[in-house]
């Protein structure tokens, strides 16, 4: 009996925490998908489960949104992530150029946390685009480093056999 009411209350809590999931996201119209998942959709081999949205909620400031399942990048609250999001504001998903934006930010962003690992992860899908699409720079990403930052990602670039 114990177990009944504990799973009925567990799924009460579950149904709440959804809900106001749901609500989070109807605030956030124009999500545009980005991340792992939008590179799988272009081929990438990569494997994650991670789903990440670039979105603009004007509710709040807070550059990330994150939640067990879904997390968000906000315009509202980066000036980047407000660059990228103005010129794919009429996609679903973002373009490989504005991909590896994302991804050459993120780099530097890793490496100056000692996230190394993510940092990995940043150049294996950098080098994917570059391979698959042909970037070969960065117009945006670059303006929010410093000069150093951005010749460790020209290396990268640089690195990538065609």
């Amino acid at each position: 009996m114990n177990i009944k009411i504990n799973l009925h209350q567990m799924l009460g809590v579950l149904q709440k925490v959804l809900s106001l999931f749901h609500n989070q996201r109807r605030k956030m119209k124009n999500q545009i998908l980005i991340g792992g998942q939008a590179l799988r959709n272009l081929g990438s081999d990569r494997h994650t489960n991670d789903v990440d949205y670039l979105v603009n909620n004007t509710t709040t400031k807070d550059a990330f949104i994150t939640s067990d399942e879904v997390d968000f990048l906000n315009a509202n609250g980066n000036k980047f992530f407000a660059e990228i999001f103005n010129i794919e504001s009429k996609n679903i998903q973002a373009t490989p150029q504005s991909l590896f934006e994302l991804k050459a930010y993120a780099f530097v962003q890793h490496c100056q946390n000692f996230n190394f690992a993510k940092a990995d992860s940043c150049e294996y899908d950098i080098k994917f685009l570059v391979r698959n699409f042909g970037i070969s720079a960065s117009k945006i990403a670059k303006k929010y480093m410093t000069s150093g930052e951005y010749s460790e990602i020209v290396k990268i670039i640089n690195s990538v056999k065609r």
